[in-house]
Order: structure tokens, then C-alpha cells, then sequence
């Protein structure tokens, strides 16, 4: 790939069987197909759900566990970084954040726009939030607008309106994300396990 970076995007839904995942990853049945899936690629990035201990779907957690356990086989030799989001079920805080992605008005209505046209039977949210009983880009650009509502707060309202750069001015939302080094992704996974365990 010559230097450019590789973005791989693990998804929930492949991980869902029938309906509802409701059985424990499998190294045979889970792992083995995203260990085959990052060689054949070999990213530069993963991204995946860094929901916190029972926040939403119990999907996250699993297919947390099974990436994890996929990026210890997969032998390369990049330092593959993992972004971990956060959605419509828990939030990043400004300060476990270390990328802030700025979002206008116009991305927020694409975004509504591909949501709806591409993930056609998550329109009806099988895991609805307790905060909004509907299509999920709703709730997005709304939490969005709240962390960008926190960050002018903290940065005052001259830094977005008075910049150089003409998105920070037409910003009105913001992503918060975490990008990880994989040693402090497996310890984040590890923390969950034990956790799920001992219950």
C-alpha cells in the first residue's frame, strides 16, 4: 500500500448470528475469519466499539473480544493502531478522547443521508438507546452537537467562529475517538473479560 494508511472497519452485524449474537466468540467460528480478514489486508487501522463494561448490546463487548484476539495472531510487522468510537449507548468525555473529528451541518445531513440509504433494516434499531426510540443518526448528530457544545465550553466560542480554517467555523458538531496503541487495546480487553467473568 505504499504508505497510505489502510482502514478497516470491523462491524457489528457480521458478527450477529440469525437475529441476536448470543453466544460467546469462538476462535474457530469468530476469530479465525478476522485473523484471515486483517492478512489478507493488513490495515493500518482497526476500528472498533470501545463500549465500557455493559453500556449497550452485548454485541460490542464480543466482537471487542474476538478482535482482540485476532489482532494477537495476526503477525505483522506495522504498528497497527485500533480508533475505538463510541455511539448512541455511551460517550466519550472530552478527556478519554485524542481525536476530535469536526462535523458542519452539511456532513451531518450525508451522514443521515448514507445511514439511511445503506443500513436500510437498522432503521428500526433492534437495540434502541434509552434516549431516542428512532433511526440512529438522529441521536448521533445530536450527541455530536452536545461534545461540540462541551469543546466550546472549554475553548470559548471565538476559537471556532473567529479561525483560519473555514470547517472549524462551520463546525456545529464534533466525534470524539480514541486512537490506541494495540498493547493498551488488549489490556482495555483483558479488563473487560475479567469483568464479564466474574459476574
Amino acid at each position: 500500500m505504499d504508505g497510505a494508511a489502510v482502514l478497516l472497519t470491523i462491524y457489528v452485524l457480521d458478527f450477529i448470528r440469525e437475529i441476536f449474537f448470543t453466544e460467546e466468540p469462538t476462535v474457530n467460528r469468530d476469530v479465525l475469519p478476522v485473523t484471515k480478514l486483517l492478512k489478507r489486508i493488513d490495515p493500518d487501522v482497526v476500528t472498533v466499539a470501545f463500549d465500557p463494561e455493559a453500556s449497550g448490546p452485548d454485541t460490542h463487548y464480543k466482537v471487542m473480544q474476538a478482535v482482540s484476539e485476532a489482532l494477537k495472531m495476526h503477525k505483522s510487522k506495522k504498528d497497527i493502531k485500533v480508533l475505538g468510537y463510541r455511539n448512541v449507548w455511551f460517550r466519550f468525555q472530552p478527556h478519554e478522547a485524542n481525536i476530535f473529528v469536526p462535523v458542519s451541518l452539511n456532513m451531518m445531513t450525508l451522514q443521515n443521508e448514507s445511514f439511511m440509504n445503506t443500513y436500510i433494516t437498522q432503521k428500526s434499531a433492534s437495540f434502541p438507546s434509552y434516549e431516542f426510540d428512532g433511526p440512529f443518526p438522529l441521536l448521533a448528530q445530536t450527541i455530536q452537537v452536545e461534545q461540540y457544545e462541551m469543546l466550546k465550553t472549554c475553548l470559548g466560542r471565538d476559537y471556532f467562529f473567529d479561525h483560519s480554517s473555514a470547517l472549524i467555523r462551520a463546525t456545529r458538531g464534533f466525534v470524539f475517538l480514541k486512537s490506541m496503541k494495540l498493547e493498551e487495546f488488549f489490556k482495555h480487553s483483558r479488563e473487560l473479560k475479567k469483568k464479564a467473568e466474574n459476574k
